[in-house]
């Protein structure tokens, strides 16, 4: 039996590439390697994948270097405050994420739009 690929499609990596231009899309700055290596889901697949098409859209993805997912993983709630994170029952698309220092909503075809920050 073969296993039902959970991942997302080249062409959604190649749009996430093309956003992040090989840096890490978390943090840029000292504590970041900036050279992102890894592809972090912000929803996550569970065990045994997802069978939501959006988990893998580029706007459900961040491009990180490894010292900024172990973050992630091991920084939950503030990686929901900041969008790396997205809860099960939300879109990615529609929940705004700290990109490079930023705030911005990520598009399903890989783009980013500012927002207006409200502290």
């Amino acid at each position: 039996m073969s296993r039902r690929k959970t991942g997302p499609s080249q062409d959604q990596v190649d749009a996430l590439l093309a956003r992040s231009g090989g840096d890490c899309e978390v943090i840029a700055g000292p504590a970041c390697l900036l050279t992102a290596h890894q592809i972090h889901h912000r929803r996550a697949r569970g065990m045994g994948g997802t069978k939501r098409d959006s988990t893998n859209f580029p706007s459900g993805l961040l491009h990180v270097c490894w010292v900024c997912h172990a973050h992630i993983e091991s920084n939950r709630e503030r990686a929901l405050r900041a969008g790396w994170l997205v809860s099960q029952n939300d879109e990615p698309a529609h929940v705004p994420v700290r990109w490079r220092g930023r705030q911005v909503l990520l598009t399903d075809l890989g783009g980013i739009v500012e927002q207006e920050v409200l502290w």
